[in-house]
């Protein structure tokens, strides 16, 4: 390569690394990456992505002649197949001094984030500023942030493989929409309340009001250790009536550093564990929600032939347990429009995990595949369902900045034990079946545009 076109490289992969530096990769230091300026954005820098994106799903049918929701594509849940702008964001972010950093981003896509039950509306999704140098050991960053959690929560979208499918285990229980809590509602049966649609709000992206402490040290030249706890409200940013507690959220990880790569695009093997705890109310009792999880990450070659990436994962949870109503309406013995049936307590509980990995065959194409599993409601033998994915992927990566995605996912969900439905022929245990056995496969093809 020329000495320009080398140069033009570097500006390149320098960009993207500023970007991504906000935005996430792979195996990374997301504490700093989430809360420190790249070197180059001065005061303030302008930045964002756009997702374009296409999904299609089998439409089957249930016994009662409706397309489930797991076979219609959201927000809307309205159509089988959609082309939409699933995500776009607008970034502003700078240093304004040694010490003091901020980053603000608005969503402008359509997705869970902005869309509920009065439509699309474009919402701010981060806003908080990182204060740093003026405590030893203790970087403090405010604002709305990201919790310290699970890894697939804290990856950035522009470097997600699988961007548009989240692992069911996140996308249930760790990615919840949240509704109004100052309202009565009607029980369920086994603990469970029903949640009508119009009191559903948008899930809030992982992220919440509040302070954290945080900070990464180099004991060694290849090993990072890094922490980040944080004290916030639970629920829906700026939505008050959702938000009623306070949400407790830590992480640790150490990471070996391999060489090569800088930010968001470095080589290391990343262990870490977090947890999460809430008091959020229902009906004016307030219950404990809790989530934990461990896993590891391994990152080793960007846009380098035999380059490959590796990710593992498992969680589980208890109370708050959210259950999505199959149907758009739910049809027979539950009232229409019910979207949510919650199952507070700490009895009820649910887990899952995720394996991933990726390769550059060549210094353009990433071939990708991950398995999900989740596992919700074991304490409650008609409610218990297992979620099985397999997606297979390729990427063609364009230069750092830019990349088109094909996702294939064969998706199934079983239910345990149907017996405890109702006799084998009773309509309540046909229907339940004809819905688990109606789901599809999805296809999702989709690009990303950053500058």
């Amino acid at each position: 390569m020329s000495k320009q076109g080398n140069r033009r490289a570097r500006r390149a992969l320098l960009a993207a690394g500023g970007l991504l530096w906000c935005a996430g990769a792979h195996a990374a230091n997301w504490f700093e990456i989430q809360g420190v300026s790249p070197p180059g954005w001065g005061r303030a820098h302008v930045s964002g992505w756009i997702e374009p994106d296409y999904t299609a799903k089998q439409a089957g049918t249930a016994r009662n002649g409706q397309v489930p929701r797991s076979n219609l594509v959201g927000p809307g849940f309205e159509h089988s197949s959609e082309l939409s702008i699933q995500r776009a964001q607008l970034v502003v972010g700078g240093r304004l001094n040694p010490h003091v950093d901020y980053y603000v981003a608005g969503e402008f896509g359509d997705n869970g984030y902005t869309h509920d039950a009065n439509g699309y509306s474009p919402k701010l999704i981060d806003g908080h500023v990182l204060l740093s140098g003026y405590v030893p050991g203790v970087r403090v960053e405010a604002g709305i942030l990201r919790a310290p959690g699970p890894e697939a929560a804290m990856d950035g979208y522009p470097a997600y493989s699988f961007i548009a499918l989240f692992p069911t285990v996140i996308g249930q229980l760790m990615q919840p929409s949240f509704y109004a809590r100052s309202q009565h509602y009607a029980s369920a049966g086994a603990g469970g309340y029903l949640i009508p649609g119009a009191s559903m709000s948008t899930n809030n992206g992982f992220r919440y009001p509040g302070v954290e402490a945080t900070d990464w040290f180099r004991p060694r030249p290849a090993l990072e250790l890094a922490y980040g706890l944080m004290l916030g409200e639970y629920g829906k940013q700026l939505e008050a009536d959702t938000a009623n507690g306070p949400i407790v959220a830590g992480r640790a990880q150490a990471s070996w550093l391999f060489g090569g790569g800088r930010g968001a695009f470095r080589n290391d093997l990343t262990g870490f564990v977090w947890y999460q705890q809430a008091r959020p109310q229902l009906n004016g009792s307030a219950s404990t929600l809790r989530r934990s999880g461990l896993g590891v990450t391994l990152r080793q070659g960007y846009m380098v032939p035999g380059g490959r990436s590796l990710k593992f994962e498992t969680m589980q949870g208890s109370g708050d347990i959210a259950a999505p109503s199959p149907f758009v309406a739910a049809p027979g013995l539950l009232p229409a429009q019910v979207d949510t049936i919650v199952y507070p307590g700490s009895n009820n509980t649910a887990h899952g995990y995720y394996l991933s990995g990726g390769l550059f065959v060549t210094r353009n194409i990433e071939l990708d595949a991950r398995y999900d599993y989740y596992d919700r409601l074991p304490n409650i033998p008609a409610q218990e369902r297992s979620f099985k994915n397999l997606g297979v992927g390729v990427q063609y990566h364009f230069s750092p900045l830019s990349r088109v995605v094909l996702d294939y996912f064969s998706r199934r969900v079983d239910i345990t034990h149907p017996e405890a439905i109702g006799p084998a022929n009773s309509p309540a245990r046909l229907l339940a079946q004809s819905t688990a056995a109606a789901m599809g496969n999805e296809l999702d093809l989709y690009a990303i545009v950053s500058f």
